[in-house]
């Protein structure tokens, strides 16, 4: 298959390598990029009071650990909790055991037995500039004090969407890897509404079904919900597809 990869150039590198190793010929088009958060100087403040960290993406964790061992910093012994497998993951390479949910969305984390009685508790939120606030507000009704960390920040390169999409179509694309809803707004932004039929008819692989709805709701009809975010996850539910 002809599959599109649009995450971070350094997720997006390592997910084309898989994917050829299966076999198929990837295109890819980084749609955002990262860099250190402005919040990162926070966190010899922030984490010491912490009883529970959450980390929304894997991005969260990498910067996040990059900045304490750039600063002789440890990660504290207390509860960490990631969203997805891809954070978890993450998460496991910093030498940290995190508790993941089987639903890679914020309502799967919510829904956590260990996350019902945190009155009191400190948490600190490990994530983006911006995002959903879902998690915070729901654990600050159920009693803890929640703190937010920008331990990273996307920005999006300056890209030509009707070159890109006429590329994409000469070079038989069919299948796209979005890996949130983000990113799959971004695409969206990116082709000419007159492609949109084209785009919509691609097979699509989402890492969870809120991004699924969201696709569902644009006009995207073949839709398959991989098991979280991974590189491994999204190659894996493409290979499913393939073998139909």
């Amino acid at each position: 298959m002809v599959p599109l990869v649009v995450r971070p150039t350094a997720q997006a590198a390592e997910l084309v390598q898989l994917l050829r190793q299966h076999g198929h010929a990837p295109l890819c088009c980084p749609l955002l990029e990262t860099v250190a958060g402005s919040e990162l100087s926070r966190l010899p403040e922030l984490l010491p009071q912490a009883d529970i960290v959450i980390a929304v993406s894997m991005h969260a964790v990498n910067f996040t650990h990059h900045f304490l061992l750039q600063t002789g910093q440890t990660w504290p012994h207390i509860d960490y909790f990631a969203v997805g497998q891809a954070s978890a993951d993450a998460f496991a390479d910093a030498g940290i055991a995190a508790s993941c949910p089987d639903d890679p969305r914020s309502e799967g984390l919510l829904a956590l037995p260990a996350l019902q009685q945190v009155s009191g508790r400190r948490v600190l939120i490990l994530r983006g500039n911006g995002g959903r606030d879902l998690i915070a507000r729901t654990l600050a009704s159920r009693g803890a004090l929640v703190h937010y960390c920008a331990a990273y920040e996307r920005h999006y390169p300056e890209l030509d969407g009707e070159a890109l999409t006429h590329h994409w179509q000469a070079t038989g694309l069919d299948s796209l890897l979005i890996t949130s809803g983000e990113l799959l707004q971004r695409l969206l932004e990116l082709v000419p509404s007159q492609q949109q039929p084209w785009l919509y008819d691609r097979l699509l692989v989402v890492p969870s079904p809120r991004v699924a709805e969201m696709a569902e709701a644009a006009g995207f009809t073949r839709i398959t919900i991989a098991q979280g975010a991974s590189n491994q996850a999204l190659t894996a539910a493409l290979e499913a597809r393939k073998m139909e």
